[in-house]
């Protein structure tokens, strides 16, 4: 398809005004047929597609009314309650929408939320809603745990989903880049004179990224050799603290690398061991820059900013269905200084 097709290079093909190319692509009858055909076989030659806020402007004033409804793009919430992404545990994934909502915005877009499982009703009966509602473009939120993505009527709608790459559906997605998260943790420690780093990840953690973040902190055990890495403890710590404890014992890290710092902190203060003094404790997911716990900030916010640059680009190529090829824009997190790992000393690396 060619880009940046106007309907002034289509009236300068045709041999007639803007004004009756628009009228024509709109099949309006005061243009004679013949001419409407012929205007509407050079679009289509050369690839002409409408720019769907456009349309909605000019047909607005066409019929004298104020444009009081932006052209919408859904947010589709797949978490298992219907506030479920705004209300989420995780302040990543809240920061997600909050950036879906004010880049739309920003871009003249309406952001229009729905929930997947709104009245228990099926995915084929849910495109069909969307549809019949004029949405072009899907912005689907991350996947609730075990989850896999729904199977929409892909062919109506432009779609992204903020999740990782998914192997059996070729849509597009926008993510953190967990591995380099994860790498990136692990030369800061490093850095910073820590030698045994223990990965801390609950089991769910491994089949939703795809065992990313395990890729990252194994490779870095190759680049930096001093490492010795402990084995990989799968729990969830705030309901098997013991346990934690358990394998604290038998491996002997002197850091922790884990997502979410209060559930292994709580532990570490029951066995009497203090953060960063005892141990070290290194955040996969640190929820604000400034926040207390030291390592990656994922930047949700920008996250999901970049989901929707890349919907209404989609949506403004008239592009719809599933691609042939899957695309991943993966962004790279920002370090967090905080307070849960020591500083590394004067001139280290």
């Amino acid at each position: 398809m060619s880009l940046g097709i106007t309907m002034k290079t289509i009236a300068a093909q045709a041999g007639v005004t803007q004004a009756t190319v628009s009228m024509s692509l709109a099949n309006n009858p005061r243009i004679p047929p013949a001419t409407r055909e012929r205007i509407q076989a050079i679009a289509a030659r050369l690839g002409y597609r409408p720019n769907p806020y456009v349309s909605t402007l000019m047909r607005m004033r066409r019929q004298g009314k104020p444009l009081r409804s932006k052209p919408a793009l859904a947010l589709v919430c797949a978490q298992r309650t219907a506030h479920g992404w705004r209300d989420h545990a995780s302040p990543t994934i809240r920061q997600m929408r909050e950036g879906a909502c004010e880049r739309a915005t920003l871009r003249g877009y309406r952001a229009q939320e729905f929930w997947l499982h709104r009245d228990g009703m099926s995915a084929e009966r849910f495109s069909e809603m969307l549809h019949a509602r004029g949405i072009q473009g899907v912005l689907l939120s991350p996947l609730a745990e075990g989850d896999h993505l729904p199977e929409l009527a892909w062919a109506h709608f432009a779609a992204v989903s903020l999740t990782v790459p998914q192997p059996a559906v070729t849509v597009t997605t926008v993510c953190n880049d967990h591995y380099f998260s994860s790498l990136q943790i692990l030369r800061e420690c490093h850095r910073r004179g820590y030698r045994r780093p223990g990965l801390v990840l609950r089991p769910a953690h491994q089949l939703r990224f795809q065992g990313r973040w395990e890729g990252g902190f194994l490779v870095a055990g190759k680049m930096l050799p001093e490492l010795k890495l402990r084995p990989p403890f799968y729990a969830d710590v705030a309901a098997a603290p013991a346990a934690l404890l358990q394998w604290m014992r038998k491996e002997k890290p002197d850091v922790i690398v884990t997502p979410t710092l209060a559930p292994v902190r709580q532990a570490l203060a029951g066995a009497g061991l203090r953060v960063p003094e005892d141990i070290g404790v290194a955040l996969l997911s640190s929820p604000e820059p400034g926040d207390e716990g030291t390592g990656i900030f994922q930047n949700g916010r920008l996250v999901g900013a970049l989901a929707v640059d890349t919907l209404i680009s989609m949506v403004e190529r008239h592009e719809r269905g599933l691609p042939a090829q899957a695309t991943t824009v993966m962004v790279e997190g920002q370090w967090n200084e905080g307070r849960t790992l020591r500083a590394a000393a004067a001139g280290g690396r």
